[in-house]
C-alpha cells in the first residue's frame, strides 16, 4: 500500500511542469511534496494535517473519510497552477487549490509580496477535501467554502468589510448564483466567499429553532450535513434540522446580517451620539464652572484692589490732617519749619 501511495505522488509530481518537487519521507495517509528549501515547512504540515483532519471530522460523523491525502507545497502561488493534477489549473487570485476528487491541495508560501501562513491555507483546503470525501458531488459550492472556512483561521477584516458593502450597496448575491463556481475575477469572487463563509457560519450556529438563544451544540448542522452525505437532497436535509428550505434559510440570513450590517451600526451611532452628547455636557458644564471660578477670583481681586485704594486714599487724607493735628498748643514748642505756621 505504502509503495501504491509513493507511486501515486510521483505521478502527481511528473505533473508539475517547471516546478520539480521532492517528496517528504514517511506519511500512511498524508504524503507532501514541497520545492526545494521547503522542507522545514513541508514536515509541519504533515504534522499539523493529522490534527486538523481528526477535528474537521468531528462535524462529517459516520461519513466516508479522506483516504489519501497528497500535499503540494511551493515558494509562490503564480506555481500553483503548473502543479495542478492533470492541467487543471488554478485561480490567479488563490494561495491554496483543492481537486476533492483526486485528494490533491496545493498550498503556496506567498503570493508575490504577500506572505501567508501555509497551515491556515492548509486547514480550509483539508475542509474542502473531507467535505469532498463526505458528500461526493452533492455538496454546493457555497457549502464547501463555507465549511472550510469554519476549520480554519482565516478571519479578516477585509472579508467583513467586504460583507458589510454588500449588505450597504444591496448586494448580496443570489444562492442559485453560488451553487455550482465562483466569479474568475478576484473582486467579484471575494464577495462570494465573503458571503458563503457567513451563510454557513449562520447554519452552523443557528440551531435546530429559529431561537437566538437556541446554538444547538452544533449538532443540527452535523446532522444537516449527516443527511446530504447519505443521499437526502439538500431542501430536505435542511428542512428536517432546521424546519425551513435552503432558500428560506438563506432570507432569514440575509435579514439577520442587515440587523448586523445596517441595524446595529444605527443603533451604535445612535449611542455613539448619545455619548458625544453627554461628554459635551460635561465639557459645558465643566467650562462654565471654570468660568464661575475665574469671574469669583476676579471679584475676589477687585475687592481686594478696591480695599487697597480704599486705604491709600485714607492714608492720603491722614497725611493732609497731620500738620493741623499737631498745631502747637500753649507753652509747647513751635514746629520746627516756619512754614507750618503759615
Amino acid at each position: 500500500m505504502k509503495a501504491l501511495l509513493i507511486l501515486i505522488a510521483l505521478l502527481f509530481a511528473s505533473s508539475a511542469g517547471a516546478v520539480p518537487l521532492r517528496q517528504l519521507p514517511g506519511g500512511d495517509r498524508v504524503i507532501v511534496s514541497y520545492e526545494d528549501g521547503l522542507e522545514k515547512t513541508a514536515q509541519r504540515l504533515q504534522d499539523g494535517a493529522e490534527t486538523t483532519l481528526a477535528r474537521i471530522s468531528g462535524d462529517l460523523r459516520d461519513l466516508p473519510q479522506p483516504k489519501v491525502i497528497h500535499i503540494q507545497l511551493v515558494r509562490d502561488a503564480s506555481s500553483l497552477a503548473e502543479v495542478a493534477p492533470g492541467g487543471r489549473g488554478a485561480p490567479a487570485y488563490a494561495v491554496g487549490v483543492t481537486y476533492p476528487d483526486l485528494g490533491v491541495v496545493s498550498v503556496a508560501m506567498r503570493r508575490g509580496a504577500e506572505v501567508v501562513d501555509p497551515m491556515a491555507t492548509l486547514d480550509h483546503e483539508l475542509g474542502h477535501v473531507a467535505l469532498g470525501a463526505a458528500l461526493g458531488d452533492r455538496a454546493p459550492h457555497w457549502l464547501h467554502e463555507g465549511f472550510a472556512y469554519q476549520h480554519s483561521a482565516e478571519w479578516s477584516m477585509d472579508r467583513t468589510e467586504t460583507l458589510a458593502g454588500m449588505v450597504w450597496m444591496r448586494g448580496i448575491i443570489p444562492i442559485e448564483q453560488l451553487d455550482r463556481s465562483f466569479p474568475a475575477e478576484e473582486a467579484p469572487a471575494a464577495r462570494a466567499y465573503a458571503e458563503s463563509y457567513d451563510f454557513v457560519n449562520y447554519l452552523s450556529r443557528r440551531g435546530r429553532y429559529e431561537d437566538t438563544h437556541d446554538d444547538g451544540d452544533r449538532w443540527p448542522f452535523r446532522r444537516f450535513l449527516a443527511e446530504i452525505g447519505h443521499g437526502t437532497d439538500l431542501d430536505g436535509a435542511a428542512r428536517h434540522q432546521f424546519g425551513k428550505t435552503i432558500h428560506e434559510l438563506f432570507d432569514e440570513w440575509r435579514d439577520d446580517v442587515r440587523d448586523r450590517f445596517l441595524t446595529a451600526p444605527m443603533g451604535l451611532l445612535g449611542i455613539a451620539l448619545w455619548l458625544l452628547s453627554s461628554v459635551l455636557l460635561v465639557l459645558a458644564w465643566r467650562r462654565k464652572r471654570k468660568l464661575n471660578r475665574i469671574r469669583i477670583e476676579q471679584w475676589d481681586l477687585e475687592e481686594r484692589l478696591a480695599d487697597q485704594r480704599r486705604q491709600a486714599e485714607e492714608a492720603e487724607r491722614l497725611a493732609r490732617l497731620r500738620p493741623i493735628l499737631t498745631f502747637p498748643f500753649p507753652g509747647e514748642d513751635p514746629p520746627v519749619d516756619p512754614k507750618l505756621w503759615n
